[in-house]
């Protein structure tokens, strides 16, 4: 098909000019550093692995490496919250570059992720602490500018792997863009912890449904279908997340099995790393695959699927597959765990028993894949899309006590 275009037309010169002007707002953004005696007027060049300032593309003087060493510090107006400048830190002292709101807004769109800021204080309050371990905790914070809340979890510098779990978890997913997994939106690191910015999920988690309700089997199926496409593309993409847990998997919003995602990447690793390292014992007792105990074997992406599997039984029984009076004890039965009729006979559907006895196999060769059993869900002819069902956690009378649903559901 041919398509012919009169270059005269008002609307064609209209649509031109635009475009070249489009293409010249995000080519040509200046900044400028201010000096005792004199400014200095730079521009600035957006890369997709730097951002360069210089007087030209033939004369840069400050290269911007977007990565986890990088570390920039913002100005923002108290007055109004708009950005006034960015701050690189360059041999050791806090360069300020100083440029419209505009401007400012597109580097650090191109930022955010990607480098490490200074502070969040500019640009957050908080608004509570919602969650707290020995490594980290989760705050709910709100931006200044807009009230638009976000999670934020926070590590203590001071506590030993805090730093490898904080880049690792962050690297993985600057590569990850999926549905069904956690959004990153900002990085910074102050003084005392490293702090991860994240799309807000604020319909709990699936080990708070277990506790309160008994999910029927439509519900399961939604369920299920979500965490294995967020496994199958981490899979696809190589990486092993090793603590596959209900703790783990949180609902977008109240109310709505429908919308969920995977959380917390912390030991998630590279599929070729854990092919060529020992075997480490990562992971939830109670969740953790039979080969993570057995030194001789290497870890694959099967452990996720076992951890399915625990999840599924759970979701069809109301037990947990492995327990204890206290964690040395389930870490205990977990070592000792072989699945058998006794277990699955506790299933009642036929179909779901045959699936989790796949999920469960003891031999990582033999356990079925994250897509086998995507694919295993559609012969029992499971809805392929959970977004088309509107399935409310509201139904679940006991769900609705949670004291953290009862301070959400008083938000709405």
């Amino acid at each position: 098909m041919i398509i012919l275009l009169d270059f005269n037309a008002p609307a064609i010169q209209e649509w031109i000019e635009s475009c070249i002007l489009n293409s010249l707002i995000f080519k040509l953004m200046y900044c400028i550093r201010k000096h005792l005696l004199f400014d200095k007027s730079y521009t600035i060049f957006i890369n997709q692995e730097s951002i360069d300032i210089g007087e030209s593309t033939q004369q840069i003087k400050y290269v911007i490496p977007l990565n986890l060493q990088t570390r920039i510090d913002w100005k923002v107006s108290e007055e109004n919250q708009k950005l006034e400048a960015f701050a690189l830190l360059w041999k050791g002292e806090w360069r300020y570059f100083y440029a419209d709101q505009n401007v400012l807004l597109r580097v650090k769109e191109h930022m955010d992720g990607k480098v490490v800021y200074k502070s969040m204080d500019p640009f957050f309050t908080t608004i509570e602490k919602i969650e707290a371990n020995q490594l980290s905790s989760i705050r709910l914070i709100q931006r200044k500018d807009n009230q638009h809340v976000f999670a934020c979890k926070e590590m203590k510098k001071q506590k030993k792997y805090s730093q490898l779990f904080f880049q690792n978890e962050v690297e993985i997913l600057k590569q990850l863009s999926h549905k069904n997994i956690v959004k990153l939106i900002e990085v910074y690191e102050s003084d005392y912890h490293y702090q991860i910015v994240l799309q807000y999920l604020k319909g709990g988690s699936l080990n708070q449904c277990l506790k309160y309700c008994k999910l029927n089997n439509c519900e399961i199926d939604v369920i299920m279908e979500q965490i294995l496409e967020g496994i199958n593309y981490l899979h696809i993409n190589g990486y092993v997340h090793r603590d596959i847990k209900p703790d783990n998997i949180l609902f977008n919003d109240l109310g709505l099995f429908s919308q969920l995602k995977i959380i917390d990447f912390g030991i998630t690793q590279k599929l070729e790393i854990l092919e060529s390292e020992k075997n480490m014992k990562f992971g939830t007792p109670g969740f953790m695959a039979p080969e993570i105990f057995d030194y001789s074997q290497k870890i694959s992406e099967k452990v996720d699927i076992f951890a399915c599997g625990a999840i599924l039984y759970q979701m069809l029984t109301g037990l947990k597959l492995i327990t204890g009076n206290t964690q040395k004890e389930i870490m205990e039965n977990n070592k000792k765990f072989i699945k058998n009729n006794q277990i699955l006979s506790k299933i009642k559907q036929s179909d779901y028993q045959n699936l989790v006895a796949q999920m469960l196999e003891e031999d990582p060769q033999k356990r079925i894949s994250a897509k086998q059993a995507l694919n295993y869900l559609n012969l029992m002819k499971i809805p392929s899309h959970a977004g088309s069902l509107s399935i409310q956690i509201q139904t679940h009378e006991p769900v609705q006590q949670l004291p953290n649903f009862k301070k959400l559901i008083n938000k709405q």
